[in-house]
């Protein structure tokens, strides 16, 4: 068999495995797939910083990003550890948290509509899977939900409104609306 023969064999079969797998490829496609869920905002990055209160500091100095809130942690709802920096009208922010090693946290994403037992549920249909994390210092709770992305970066899905104050949507940003007594 000569070099000519053999592409034109090779690129036979190439022809036929393409129209076989074409006829169960567009089967595939035909069924339902889940659908996209929807985003309309950056909401919102948390870095870890090496010093909160210098990062804070820079950020107000150069860009001049005002404190709209603070937020506590999973170690202590009480405290007003994660200070909260508003960008523009808002709701989007730039929130703090104390680290060794200085990085990009997570980033946040908002939808209208938010509800997080419906998002995990077609976060579940993409075969993702989300957790929901009670924050106990916002009355009632907020929800707020996270999942990984293919390469492991965490990403936070909640309501368009959403500005890391208290509430079910976290949307009520009054520092005076955060209690800080439970």
């Amino acid at each position: 068999m000569t070099r000519r023969e053999l592409v034109i064999a090779l690129s036979a079969l190439v022809v036929a495995s393409r129209s076989t797998s074409g006829a169960a490829s567009g089967a595939a496609t035909a069924q339902p797939s889940a659908a996209p869920i929807p985003v309309t905002t950056m909401n919102h990055v948390t870095l870890t910083v090496a010093d909160v209160q210098r990062s804070v500091e820079f950020y107000q100095r150069v860009l001049g990003l005002p404190l709209v809130t603070t937020q506590g942690t999973e170690r202590d709802w009480n405290a007003a550890a994660v200070p909260v920096l508003g960008i523009g009208e808002g709701p989007q922010f730039i929130a703090f948290s104390q680290g060794d090693r200085p990085h990009i946290n997570h980033y946040c994403l908002g939808m209208e509509n938010f509800d997080a037992a419906d998002v995990v549920a077609r976060l579940a249909e993409h075969g993702i899977e989300a957790r929901v994390r009670m924050r106990a210092d916002s009355d009632p709770p907020a929800e707020e939900l996270m999942f990984s992305d293919p390469d492991g970066i965490p990403v936070q899905l909640q309501d368009a409104s959403y500005c890391g104050g208290s509430g079910k949507l976290g949307d009520l940003c009054d520092p005076d609306d955060r209690p800080r007594t439970r």
